[in-house]
């Protein structure tokens, strides 16, 4: 009996395609999970941690004056 290597490689081809796009599916997941956790970790540490963030405008010297007096 022969066997035609179609009947054989076609199912063979599409397991191949999927698991390659469920595979691909998994590592960006896991990817922006890594990415979420990382910002959420830093996030955490910098508040943890009492650090401020630098003024994006210094305030002039007369307005300082006016507001310790």
């Amino acid at each position: 009996m022969i066997v035609r290597p179609a009947i054989i490689l076609i199912p063979l081809i599409a397991t191949a395609v999927i698991s390659a796009d469920v595979g691909g599916f998994a590592a960006t997941l896991l990817a922006i999970c890594a990415i979420v956790g990382f910002a959420v970790v830093a996030a955490g540490w910098t508040v943890n941690g009492k650090a401020t963030p630098i003024p994006a405008v210094r305030p002039s010297s007369a307005d300082w004056k006016s507001r310790h007096e």
